[in-house]
């Protein structure tokens, strides 16, 4: 039994090794003016530690890198039915000094008129491309609520349409174990809409092909072995 659950797991290991440097996260969302699908990719973050000062030298423990992005985006106030091609580029910015909990990845993805907030206009979305599988901390001193796959800065993803759309986690702040995100969509120059209480829905990860051809090899041999076994243990009337 140990000699077949070792080939099972060997086999696992070979087929999953990979994801060691990358992994794929599917989920769907919708509100009542956007839905759609997207497939994030995440890799490891050698960048993580202890935050609490300003500016953070690191990113939360527990946080991940996304690296791409596929899917599609629809957004019936805009009219906007754009394909996910990709994520912006971490552009790391220092935060306001008294924001002792964003991370060392957090910046802005410029907005040339600004984009109107509680503290006044800041220079755009505030983003740090920062994956929480294990769900999100607080990742601001004001606001004291995580939870999500995403913190409140999220990531702005590339679409085909030259839209950039910034997605990210509100956390649960009524503490009903209900995770909402929200969107913010831009061209650049203005904001062009903001959707808030979206609904996000995680899809079950699917074995890609080498994976299972490494976990059939893997119970291929479990058979061979036990066809060996009976063979040696077949007594002869002859």
């Amino acid at each position: 039994m140990r000699t077949v659950i070792g080939i099972l797991l060997a086999s696992a290991s070979l087929g999953f090794g990979s994801h060691a440097y990358a992994e794929d996260y599917t989920f769907d969302f919708r509100s009542n003016s956007v839905n759609g699908s997207i497939r994030l990719t995440y890799a490891s973050n050698p960048n993580t530690g202890v935050l609490g000062t300003s500016p953070n030298m690191f990113d939360p423990v527990g946080s991940y890198i996304v690296t791409g992005a596929t899917g599609n985006f629809f957004n019936s106030t805009l009219g906007l039915n754009t394909t996910v091609t990709g994520v912006v580029p971490s552009n790391p910015a220092n935060p306001h000094t008294t924001n002792l909990l964003a991370p060392a990845s957090f910046g802005h993805f410029l907005v040339a008129a600004g984009v109107p907030g509680p503290g006044g206009v800041a220079p755009g979305f505030s983003y740090d491309n920062l994956f929480y599988p294990g769900g999100s901390p607080p990742a601001a001193t004001d606001y004291p609520f995580g939870g999500g796959f995403l913190d409140i800065y999220g990531l702005v993803f590339t679409t085909t349409d030259d839209v950039f759309i910034n997605f990210w986690s509100n956390g649960d702040p009524a503490g009903i174990g209900r995770v909402s995100y929200g969107a913010g969509f831009t061209d650049s120059l203005t904001v062009l809409d903001y959707v808030n209480d979206i609904d996000v829905t995680s899809v079950p990860a699917v074995p890609e092909p080498a994976t299972w051809a490494m976990l059939l090899l893997g119970f291929g041999a479990v058979g061979a072995m036990a066809r060996r076994r009976r063979s040696r243990t077949t007594i002869s009337f002859a």
